[in-house]
Formats: C-alpha cells, sequence, structure tokens
C-alpha cells in the first residue's frame, strides 16, 4: 500500500521539478532572441525586486478588498513588477508556440504556472482534470501541480516552524532529527513532511511556503483591477469583480492552517448526520501542533484514485460514485462543499473508505441557495428540463433584465434542450457542439442572458473537476447517473410536504400520474448504491445488526417516501382487485384509462425488477459481475452472511412490529378510500 500525504497536494513524492532560467527549459532559442532576453530579464528582476520586499505584517488575515488595496497602493513597484512578470512569462509560453513541439509546450506551460505561483497553478490543477477538452500531453503535464510543484528549502520550513511552535513542540521535533532533508509532497501552498512523534504518533506536517500571501494579496489586486476593466469592455453580464471576490475570499482564507483544521474536524463530525461514516474519512487534525502556518494532522495510510484505477478500475468507479454522494450531501445539507476534488485530495484509505483531504478551499452555501440547487438536481434526475429554465432564475443564472424572457416558450425550451443534451454525457467539446445550436438560438432571440453567480464559482468548480475524474474513469460517463445515489439518500430522509412534487417528479415523470418504470429502476439502482456505501466497512466496527436497525430507522422518518409508496400501493391493489373482479362477473363494470395505465405500468416494471434481479441472482452466484449489477454485489454480501449475522437482522425486524403494524393500518385505509372511490354509496 503506498504511503499517502493527508494534506493539501496529496501523493507520493516524487523528486522536484527542475528548473531553468524561466523560458529556457522548454523554448528554442531561435523564437524572438531579442524579446526574448528583454522579457527574461524583466522576469528575473521582478522576482528578485519582490524577494527584497516584505509585506507580510501588513497583509489582513482574512480577505478585503479595501485594505489589500490600501496596502497595494503604498507598494506601486511590486504591483508592477508583478504585471510585468505575469506578461513576460505569458509572453515567453505564448511565443514558444512557433516552434515548439507539443510536449515542449505542454512542459512549458506546466512550468510557467509554476513559477507565477498558486493563483495560476489552482487553474492548472482544476485544467488537469478535463481530459475531455485538453490533450492528453497537457493532462498528463498538468497533473504533476497536484502534488510535486518545486520544493522550497529544509532551512525556510525550519525557520517556519520555529516562529509557529513552542519550545515543547519544537523538543519533540528535535527529537525524531528535525525534518526529513526532502518533503513527502510539495504543493502551491506548502510542502507536506512525514514524522513520527512520540506523543502523536505518525502525522503529517504541512509548511506554508514563504512569502505566499505576499504574492496571493497583489494578484488578487491585479485581478480586481483587471475584472472591471473586461466586464465593460466584453459587455458581459456577469459581475467578474464579484467573481474575484468570491476567488479571493476562499484563497486567502486557504493561507490560514487553523480554519483548515476547524472544518476538517467539522466535516469529520458530520459524517454521521450525513450518512457518510462507512464511506468516508478525512486526515484527523492535531490541534495541540496546528498554527495559521503549521497544520498538522494524523497520517492516512492510502493511495491516490488514478493508482487505484490502474489497479482496480471497478473500485475506482465506485469511489467515484462515493465522492458525488458526499459532494452533493456537503452541497445540500451541510452547506460547507470542499472545493477542490483533484485526484491528489481524494484517496482511497486501507479501510476502503474514500479520504477527503485539504479542507482549506471550502465554498459556504446558505439554505435558500441549497434549496433552489435542491430542485434544479431533482429536475435534472427526474428528466424534468421543463422546469430548468425557472431554476436557472432562482439560482440567479439569469440576468435579472432578462426574467421575462426566459418564460417565451422559444427560449424556454431552447434552454431545456440545451441541458438535455449536457445531461447525455461524454466528453464536453461533443457536449458543447451538440448545444451550439441551441444557444445561438437563445441568443438571436434575446441576447446574452446569462450570467454566472459569484457564489457559485467554486460549486462549478468542484463538480467540474469531479466530471472530469468521471470522464477520465469512463468516456462515455454521465455525471446525472452519479446522482442517484445521493438523491434516493434524500428521499430516505424528506419529511416536509415541499419534497412531495420533486419526488413524485422522479417517480412519475414531470406531468405523470402512473409510474415511469425507468424511473423507478434508476432511483432502485441508486438506492442500492446508496445502500452499499452506508453500509459497514470491514474496519469501522459496526455489526450488520446496526446498519440494519439504522435503515429501518430512515425508513420511519421517510414520510414523503411512505406516503407515495402506500398510495401507489394501495392504488394497485385496488386495480388488480377490480380486474379480478372483472374476470370473475364481466358485467361488473369497466375498465378506466386510469386502470389501463396503473396495468400497463405495473407489467413494464415487474420486467424491468425481474431482470435486474435474474442478473443479480447470476452475479450473486458466480465470480463475475454485470456492469452496474450493484445489486448483485448486495445481493452477494447478503448470501455470504454468517447465521449470527442473519439471526441479528431477524431479531431487529421482530422489533420493528410496531412499524409494520402501522404501516399496514395506513396501507388498509388508503386501499378502502380507494375503493369506496370507485363504488361510492348512493
Amino acid at each position: 500500500m503506498h504511503m499517502i500525504k493527508s494534506l493539501h497536494g496529496g501523493g507520493v513524492h516524487s523528486p522536484p521539478l527542475r528548473h531553468a532560467a524561466p523560458g529556457f527549459a522548454f523554448a528554442p532559442q531561435a523564437v524572438l532572441p531579442s524579446a526574448r532576453t528583454a522579457w527574461l530579464a524583466i522576469a528575473v528582476a521582478c522576482s528578485q525586486q519582490r524577494r527584497f520586499t516584505s509585506l507580510r505584517r501588513a497583509l489582513p488575515k482574512r480577505y478585503s478588498p479595501e485594505e489589500i488595496a490600501k496596502v497595494c497602493q503604498k507598494r506601486p513597484l511590486d504591483v508592477l513588477s508583478r504585471c510585468l512578470e505575469v506578461i513576460g512569462r505569458s509572453f515567453l509560453w505564448a511565443s514558444s508556440a512557433v516552434l515548439c513541439q507539443e510536449e515542449e509546450l505542454a512542459a512549458g506551460l506546466r512550468e510557467a504556472l509554476v513559477e507565477l505561483g498558486p493563483s495560476f497553478v489552482k487553474v492548472g490543477q482544476m485544467l488537469s482534470s478535463r481530459v475531455d477538452l485538453l490533450p492528453p500531453v497537457y493532462v498528463a503535464e498538468l497533473k504533476s501541480l497536484t502534488n510535486d510543484v518545486a520544493a522550497f528549502s529544509k532551512e525556510a520550513a525550519e525557520d517556519t516552524l520555529r516562529e509557529a511552535w513552542d519550545d515543547e513542540a519544537l523538543a519533540a521535533l528535535a527529537e525524531v532529527g528535525g525534518l526529513p532533508s526532502e518533503p513527502t509532497a510539495s504543493a502551491s501552498l506548502g510542502q507536506v513532511y512525514r514524522l513520527d512523534l512520540e506523543a502523536f504518533g505518525l502525522v503529517a506536517v504541512k509548511v506554508q511556503r514563504p512569502g505566499i500571501r505576499s504574492q496571493i494579496t497583489i494578484d488578487l489586486f491585479v485581478l480586481r483591477l483587471c475584472a472591471g476593466f473586461a466586464q465593460s469592455f466584453f459587455k458581459l453580464n456577469t459581475d467578474l469583480t464579484s467573481l474575484v471576490d468570491e476567488y479571493g475570499r476562499c484563497l486567502v482564507d486557504e493561507l490560514d492552517f487553523e480554519l483548515e483544521a476547524q472544518r476538517a474536524s467539522a466535516f469529520q463530525a458530520s459524517l454521521q448526520s450525513l450518512d457518510l461514516a462507512s464511506s468516508c474519512c478525512t486526515a484527523e487534525p492535531v490541534m495541540e501542533l496546528t498554527t495559521s502556518t503549521v497544520l498538522v494532522t494524523k497520517w492516512i495510510h492510502g493511495e491516490r484514485l488514478e493508482i487505484t484505477a490502474a489497479r482496480d478500475l471497478g473500485e475506482a468507479q465506485r469511489l467515484q460514485r462515493v465522492a458525488m454522494t458526499a459532494y452533493l450531501a456537503m452541497l445540500l445539507e451541510s452547506g460547507s462543499l470542499h472545493g477542490d476534488p483533484h485526484f491528489g485530495n481524494l484517496l482511497r484509505a486501507e479501510d476502503g473508505r474514500l479520504a477527503i483531504i485539504d479542507w482549506g478551499l471550502v465554498a459556504h452555501i446558505s439554505p435558500t441557495r441549497r434549496q433552489h440547487i435542491l430542485r434544479y438536481v431533482a429536475h435534472i434526475v427526474s428528466g424534468d428540463y421543463g422546469a430548468v429554465p425557472g431554476d436557472l432564475v432562482a439560482m440567479g443564472f439569469i440576468t435579472e433584465s432578462k426574467h421575462d424572457a426566459v418564460r417565451e416558450e422559444i427560449i424556454a425550451t431552447a434552454i431545456s434542450d440545451v441541458f438535455r443534451r449536457l445531461a447525455a454525457g461524454g466528453g464536453a467539446q461533443q457536449r458543447i457542439s451538440d448545444v451550439l445550436p441551441a444557444l445561438r438560438a437563445v441568443k438571436v432571440q434575446s441576447g446574452n442572458i446569462g450570467q454566472i453567480p459569484a457564489d457559485f464559482v467554486y460549486i462549478l468548480r468542484a463538480f467540474s473537476i469531479l466530471e472530469g475524474h468521471g470522464l477520465r474513469l469512463d468516456p462515455g460517463y454521465r455525471i446525472v447517473d452519479d446522482c442517484y445515489p445521493y438523491f434516493a439518500s434524500w428521499v430516505m430522509r424528506a419529511k416536509s410536504a415541499e419534497a412531495l412534487p420533486l419526488v413524485r417528479a422522479c417517480l412519475y415523470g414531470p406531468t405523470g400520474t402512473v409510474l415511469k418504470a425507468n424511473k423507478v429502476m434508476a432511483l432502485l439502482r441508486g438506492f442500492v448504491t446508496y445502500l452499499k456505501q452506508v453500509t459497514r466497512t470491514a474496519s469501522d466496527g459496526r455489526s450488520f445488526k446496526e446498519d440494519v436497525r439504522s435503515f429501518l430507522a430512515r425508513l420511519k422518518g421517510a414520510k414523503v417516501l411512505q406516503e407515495l409508496v402506500l398510495k401507489e400501493a394501495a392504488r394497485t391493489s385496488e386495480v388488480l382487485l377490480h380486474e379480478v373482479l372483472l374476470q370473475a362477473i364481466p358485467a361488473d363494470g369497466q375498465r378506466k384509462k386510469e386502470d389501463e395505465a396503473v396495468l400497463d405500468g405495473l407489467q413494464e416494471l415487474s420486467k424491468a425488477v425481474v431482470g435486474d434481479v435474474a442478473v443479480a441472482l447470476e452475479d450473486a452466484s458466480t465470480s463475475t459481475t454485470s456492469a452496474d449489477s450493484e445489486l448483485g454485489r448486495l445481493l452477494r454480501d447478503v448470501f455470504d452472511l454468517p447465521r449470527e449475522e442473519v439471526l441479528e437482522i431477524l431479531e431487529v425486524l421482530w422489533e420493528a412490529r410496531p412499524l409494520a403494524w402501522a404501516t399496514q393500518l395506513r396501507f388498509t385505509a388508503y386501499l378502502l378510500e380507494r375503493i369506496e372511490q370507485r363504488f361510492p354509496s348512493h
């Protein structure tokens, strides 16, 4: 098992990147030599200028555009030198495109992003997951940004520790011989060392890069200046300044390692309520040794998901589904979304759980916004694309002046078509070409109607990265399919009357009155996958008895689902009884249109269920497993249960007798109500 760090930029350490002078490591000398020499001189001078200028003591701990502006306006040379460095480095890379091979260009882009700092490295990390957008050579180069950024010196790391730790902690460090000569992993904001401290055991120590706060502060100031100009010049609806502010808030928060430790602890504490305790974990922070510039956590033994994929693709895809369920739960329930799910931060722990690490970048979602997103997810999952335009208005993706335009049939139809095609899955390049005609129709009719709300920046970033992982594992990946396990778990917990229309849409379709076999089966498969995710792992210490008791508790609380299932069961039973009556007494009444629809739906559903169960039973009785046969895996687990656990299940089911009796009484009441409606008394 590979030893993987449990903090930002995880992964097995590789030697630091080799760096020559900027530009010469990847660009041929023949390309614009005089211009290259001039820009190179400027870039080097800029770097040297910034080294001699310290902003640390004047910088705000939390993001404040006003405070950052005050600091930067007093240091115009720092701002100017940073602007020239970015322009010069960008020009050097662009000029190399004239003669360089694709491999050299990709390596040059990676080196340019590293040298320009974390604001640019994070863009590269996000792009590295999008195998559907970039050529493979670029993906391979940019992937190294998740765990193999050039390290800073051991001496600089020890200086930071001497500032951050008290004498007792430094004495514990001295007892183990100090820091290793090389870090375990190095990332954009810091680097990680693996230590075995007597009082705390095996830990990961993340040390912040010296001077990183100064560089990020200047970058954010420059970006904010450019945002207003770009919005006016390109006539964009999106408030670019607000986007920069949201980006800046999260990025500056990421520099506070104490805050990161608190977020990790909060996620660990929420796992039980989110039904994720058996499938997810995170690195436990060691608060006694954590400061704003040093983060210490327990060491996680595991491997990055691409390593898992290389040896067991099915296991990697399982963890991908777990990740989607976890991120939807964070987005829609806890309201605190881990914003940086690149492969360096998603690990397969030794016990098979998904370890989500590096909690520096977290997006916060308000309860109102969560409700809007939940409705949108429910409409996408149920295929109710006609409701999507209204969801976009509610979430703020349609500029206020264009709200009326969205209600026009031609615009609503075009937007619905866009999302129908996007939900079809596959790579972004293909999907973009598919939706262009519909997008053109919207623009011709109403102009530019869209915008990106500032609070969606990191939500879109996180799920874009997750979708990229899915496409890397399967070119035909559909993100909608991985929403079903979470939605099944939400259906299990839905209690309010407001949830009823959403659950109905997922089972009956947007306007249907009869169960749709394909929708029921999709939700059932998602539910089975969800059950597999929330049941115990081999080492979490829970018994199968506890799992069954927990599952029954969820059923008891699923008020909306109970209502729908019992009423549908009563309706179906009443229709079947009437059919028997018709066979016995042909003249007694006639079959209604609703009866025919119910019988047709029941027939389709029966065929689908029998087909799934047949495949699952075959899988469970053999050593092979069909694609997507989570039901087969579940049945195999049941078949393999020892006698003691079977007896435990029967004991729990016996304890649930009151719930069964209450359910039977409600079903009987609904059935009698249906019979009375068919044969009203006169």
